[in-house]
């Protein structure tokens, strides 16, 4: 993978670099906090059936400048392997058996991270030995969820000021974040993996009847890889839908920012 010429390694403690792993792929972007337009976005693709861990160390061990000194060191995972937890209830001593009581694979290795203005911890489940490995091999990293990071990019961009009711619907691969807010205060987020567009479509409604939301006055919109025929299908049912696109300052950057994830670009803004 080259990187491009307005990238000086040399340098590299001037820039950060955001580490994104799902099942079956790595991403990676090295962006330069003064400067958007230096920001450089790569991936790959690799097998379900190989092992993980074993296409991560080659990545890492193939692109050793990933191990380099940088400003900061970010690594996200992506999945659907989390939950939301109040503060007020949440003891890490606990954290495993609160986890493995809601989900029937039990976890690997738990980390958290707080949502600030919500209160609200979220828990995710991440491969213990992939965490080891990237822990010893890369700077100093900071872990986490992709969605946190999108909750955090929809509560505070103000994207909906004004409007009391709101449902995100995020889709960036194969995967499909649900966010709902009710004024400043988040309902509920739960991701989708691998779903049929039907399967899809009844996810969103049945959460928007959880939600109370009302058809007419409140609000929908999608985010990311969007899709038309979930518009156009939800149009049926809901009458406010807009597209949000990624922050307008990126579109001042590149290419390969404008391509990026929303839980990547939240780490260079």
């Amino acid at each position: 993978m080259f990187l491009p010429d307005n990238i000086d390694l040399g340098h590299s403690e001037r820039y950060i670099l955001s580490i994104r792993i799902n099942p079956d792929g790595f991403m990676f972007s090295i962006s330069d906090p003064e400067n958007g337009k230096n920001y450089c976005l790569r991936e790959t693709t690799f097998s379900t059936t190989d092992d993980l861990l074993s296409n991560i160390q080659r990545i890492i061990f193939d692109l050793n400048f990933l191990t380099q000194e940088f400003k900061q060191t970010n690594v996200v995972f992506v999945s659907k392997k989390y939950d939301l937890v109040p503060a007020a209830f949440y003891d890490s001593k606990h954290q495993k058996e609160l986890y493995d009581f809601s989900h029937f694979d039990k976890s690997s290795h738990l980390l958290s991270g707080l949502i600030d203005k919500q209160d609200i911890i979220l828990l995710y489940d991440a491969d213990d030995k992939i965490v080891n490995f990237l822990s010893r091999n890369l700077w100093s990293p900071q872990f986490f969820h992709h969605s946190h990071l999108t909750i955090n990019m929809l509560e505070e961009r103000g994207l909906v000021a004004g409007r009391t009711a709101k449902m995100f619907i995020n889709l960036h691969g194969k995967y499909m974040d649900i966010i709902c807010f009710r004024d400043a205060k988040l309902l509920h987020s739960i991701t989708y993996e691998s779903e049929p567009l039907t399967n899809q479509l009844y996810y969103i409604l049945k959460m928007w009847e959880q939600c109370e939301f009302d058809q007419i006055e409140d609000y929908a919109y999608i985010a990311g890889d969007t899709d038309a025929a979930i518009k156009n299908k939800l149009s049926e049912y809901i009458k406010n839908i807009n597209t949000i696109n990624a922050p307008s300052e990126i579109h001042f950057w590149n290419e390969d920012a404008n391509r990026a994830p929303l839980d990547l670009l939240t780490l260079a803004l």
